[in-house]
């Protein structure tokens, strides 16, 4: 019985010793695990609007959110598909996303609380200017239009109704002291339909606003003898006298099947907004981040080449957001 009992005790000891470990596991996992938990709660979620997915904007805003995620510990950056930069301009605003990305034209207004904005966008400030979009004025060679006044009295299509591209032709015609009036009509198409209906003859000539290339462009180009009609950087500057976002700027000879030399024209940037509630500092590592890591922003979509230092306030109209501001005049971009 002694055996047994002796036994007994020791199996006890062992059993007991046994549960205190797992129990000590238990806990030490469990803390972590809480720990984990904590952390993860305590992430800022920030939200990016964007575009249409698969778009330069959505593209780009993907990778932005996977970089800054995997270098700023304290935020969850997500990325939302929407209507682009009228909607953009309206969700930072109201603070329904954070960051943002928008065509400069659209910014202005929104700052200014004209056209589509009944009152200034208080909340809605600058992070950088991004790539750049260009006015894409489209004829076929066939159509004797050479110039932006040869454009009374044909049919144009001026882009798809509250358009970034409807705002660009309506200004760049009144540079021109023309008015949808003077046209032979005013066509409210968009980018496939405009090409389709230049293709199809029932329009002579067709505004399109976008980086390069477009690819109904590209594709009418390959059925079709395509011409770009130049707009002279006189009138670039008329129109920046209302209107400060407005570049001149080259589409490259190249671009475009059929179109082997450089073509003056309009252009403008995409901006990247922030909401003026974002913490400062949080701010400046955002952008200081994106910075530092411009080649592999850059592997996500071409147009993100166009993202440099050097012009990250190009033609920016709107206010700089406090860090970012502190950011760039660190580095000598902005007094």
């Amino acid at each position: 019985m002694k055996t047994f009992r002796g036994l007994s005790v020791f199996a006890l000891v062992i059993l007991l010793a046994v549960v205190l470990a797992f129990t000590g596991c238990q806990k030490s996992t469990g803390s972590q695990d809480a720990q984990s938990g904590e952390q993860q709660a305590q992430k800022l979620e920030f939200t990016i609007a964007t575009g249409g997915a698969g778009g330069p904007y959505h593209t780009i805003a993907t990778g932005l959110a996977e970089i800054w995620n995997s270098n700023i510990p304290e935020v969850n950056v997500t990325v939302a598909s929407t209507g682009a930069s009228v909607i953009n301009n309206r969700m930072v605003d109201e603070g329904t996303a954070e960051l943002a990305f928008a065509m400069s034209d659209v910014c202005f207004y929104g700052n200014r609380g004209i056209e589509m904005f009944e009152a200034p966008l208080a909340n809605v400030m600058g992070f950088a200017s991004a790539h750049t979009n260009f006015v894409q004025l489209i004829a076929t060679k066939d159509s004797g239009i050479e110039t932006v006044w040869d454009l009374k009295g044909k049919r144009v299509g001026v882009g798809a109704p509250g358009s970034g591209t409807e705002l660009n032709a309506r200004a760049i015609l009144a540079a021109h002291d023309i008015t949808y009036e003077d046209l032979a009509k005013a066509d409210y198409l968009s980018y496939a339909e405009t090409c389709e209906q230049l293709a199809n003859k029932n329009i002579d000539a067709g505004f399109l606003t976008g980086g390069l290339p477009i690819a109904a462009i590209t594709e009418l180009a390959t059925t079709q003898d395509i011409k770009i009609i130049p707009i002279d950087p006189a009138i670039v500057d008329k129109l920046r006298e209302e209107f400060p976002i407005y570049l001149s700027k080259e589409i490259p000879g190249g671009t475009y099947k059929g179109v082997d030399r450089p073509v003056k024209t309009v252009a403008m940037k995409n901006y990247i907004l922030i909401n003026k509630d974002v913490d400062e500092d949080l701010a400046y590592k955002l952008v200081s981040v994106m910075y530092e890591n411009l080649d592999k922003l850059s592997e996500y979509h071409a147009a993100a080449k166009e993202i440099k230092i050097e012009t990250a306030t190009e033609a920016m109209v709107l206010p700089l957001h406090p860090g970012v501001e502190r950011f760039y005049k660190e580095k000598g971009i902005v007094e």
